[in-house]
């Protein structure tokens, strides 16, 4: 019976294989456990947290870092935008005072820059000081133009002076200085001094130890009474010193040493080179200068010339109307030209 059982058992084994049942060879392990392997696994919540934040930061390098930097280029055109639609109505509203102090207080509205041109003889840091702006310091809403226009213009040498605002933070200033022509010979309670004359007719800044001095002298001018007379004595010696400037080689301007104005206005000139006075008398300067040119131009021609003007004791240029006296000291004779 045993033995029976046993064949009995060996052909239910022989059966299985021939039908199919899976045998446990080790071909077979092997195919599993890689089909196992190449099965698709589910996510970790720690992997997709990864995947989202490589998401964004992928985002931001395609531009999106871009578009805020735009975002904050536009702050400061929006605010000036907000203050200027915001100004008036807060002042409207009775607030002006207090939106001021603010806005006098922001960053953005202080002055950055001060361009100064013009400047020859009057130093740049001291027309900045006349002005009273004060840089990265005074707010461009709070810098008065005229007033600062009229303390630089007060300063000596200036003539004229120009402040402009440039948005948002530039302060331009634009100076023309005088231009000296003469020095007037003033009296004053420590002393005389001199004073320079501009084209204009404007008696400006002392002369220093160290100014130009190269100028013609008018004498006689500042102690004048009458305002009248006085007026009409300056027209006079602008008229000779215009004509005088154009340097003719018969009386250049540095040839001119003196020009003396007496009581009634008259005027009186004096040579550098020669002590006698030329009397010019009252008005018509510019014909009676193109008369004495013709009479120093006849004298130089000579050959004894020089010494001819040595002799000379003084020339009257309103002899006559059109006629010039010529006074010589030592033969005692006139000449009339």
């Amino acid at each position: 019976m045993r033995i029976v059982d046993l064949k009995k058992r060996l052909s239910r084994l022989l059966r299985r294989r021939k039908s199919g049942f899976t045998s446990f060879s080790s071909d077979l392990n092997i195919r599993g456990a890689a089909a196992e392997s190449g099965r698709t696994r589910r996510p970790s919540p720690l992997s997709r947290l990864r995947q989202r934040l490589r998401a964004k930061k992928l985002e931001q390098s395609q531009g999106y870092g871009q578009a805020a930097a735009r975002k904050r280029s536009l702050v400061r055109p929006l605010l000036v935008v907000a203050v200027v639609l915001l100004l008036p109505a807060g002042w409207f509203l009775g607030g002006g005072e207090l939106i001021g102090r603010h806005i006098d207080g922001l960053t953005f509205f202080r002055v950055n820059k001060i361009e100064v041109s013009g400047c020859t003889a009057v130093p740049r840091d001291k027309v900045v000081e006349a002005s009273g702006i004060v840089l990265r310091q005074s707010s461009m809403l709070a810098v008065d133009v005229e007033q600062s226009r009229q303390r630089i213009a007060a300063i000596p040498w200036v003539a004229r002076a120009e402040v402009r605002r440039h948005w948002p933070g530039k302060v331009v200033i634009a100076i023309e200085e005088n231009a000296p022509v003469a020095l007037v010979h003033t009296p004053g309670p420590s002393g005389p001094s001199l004073r320079y004359l501009d084209a204009s007719g404007a008696v400006f800044s002392e002369v220093t130890a160290s100014g130009d001095i190269d100028f013609p002298v008018i004498t006689g001018w500042a102690e004048l009474g009458d305002e009248e007379v006085k007026a009409r004595a300056m027209t006079e010696i602008l008229a000779f010193l215009r004509k005088v400037r154009s340097n003719d080689p018969h009386l250049p301007a540095h040839s001119v040493s003196e020009l003396h104005i007496t009581g009634s206005g008259e005027m009186v000139l004096y040579l550098v080179e020669y002590p006698f006075p030329i009397f010019f008398g009252n008005g018509n300067s510019k014909e009676k200068y193109s008369r004495l040119i013709q009479v120093l131009r006849a004298m130089y021609k000579k050959p004894d010339g020089k010494e001819l003007l040595a002799q000379i004791a003084y020339i009257k240029m309103d002899y006559l109307s059109d006629k010039v006296l010529v006074v010589e000291s030592a033969a005692g004779q006139n000449s009339n030209g």
